[in-house]
């Protein structure tokens, strides 16, 4: 029970509807509420009025904003060369993103914060990476609310061959036009030309398809 009562706090019937109808169990999302009811039971609770709240509304998590977790050590007595390897095994566990921010420590001592962006149910797997791949003692974790873009990675034919390109919208309108770095290198190398310029010309088949309605 999420509030500590002992005892039946529904019936058969209840619990059958709960299982049937609900997808998961957990604390209230952020969501835009709009309609709410209530309804009364007969027994006395010791701990909390026996009432049952419904809300309806719409999960404001949804479309350009989410929950994902982060988690945060600070490193200073690591070798330098262990990092990568430390990246590589964080992403292989499911990270979104892993960065590192020099900074200061007590007595002036230079360090590392290694950050690590995740959603929840990889927290556990990538804190074991961390403290398997790294010398850290502790881990520091929280939640935020990220704002993002609306992405669709759509593949357009350049003179270089197949490059994918990340497309942005915000609010139904393109924003952003990104080639992907790997598939811009490895059209470079097969063709042996500078990657700026399969970076360039993606991006202007990607932005030409786009005001044709193409894409």
């Amino acid at each position: 029970y999420a509030r500590g009562n002992d005892g039946e706090l529904t019936t058969p019937t209840g619990a059958a509807l709960l299982a049937t109808l609900a997808e998961s169990f957990g604390p209230l999302p952020p969501m835009r509420v709009d309609r709410i009811g209530y309804g009364a039971g007969t027994k006395d609770l010791p701990h909390a009025p026996n009432l049952l709240r419904v809300l309806i509304g719409e999960d404001s998590t949804q479309g350009d904003a989410d929950m994902v977790t982060v988690l945060e050590a600070n490193i200073d007595d690591m070798n330098p060369e262990w990092f990568e390897h430390a990246q590589e095994q964080l992403f292989a566990q499911g990270a979104l993103d892993v960065f590192y921010t020099p900074i200061f420590m007590k007595k002036n001592r230079p360090a590392t914060k290694l950050s690590v962006l995740c959603d929840l149910h990889t927290v556990d797997p990538i804190v074991d990476a961390l403290f398997r791949e790294t010398s850290t003692f502790g881990v520091r974790t929280y939640e935020v609310r990220r704002r993002k873009l609306d992405r669709l990675l759509q593949t357009v034919d350049t003179p270089y061959g197949p490059v994918a390109v990340k497309i942005g919208r915000w609010r139904g309108r393109v924003v952003q036009i990104s080639p992907e770095y790997e598939s811009c290198r490895q059209a470079a190398r097969h063709c042996n030309v500078p990657l700026k310029d399969v970076y360039q010309a993606a991006e202007a088949v990607a932005r030409a398809s786009l005001a044709q309605g193409i894409l």
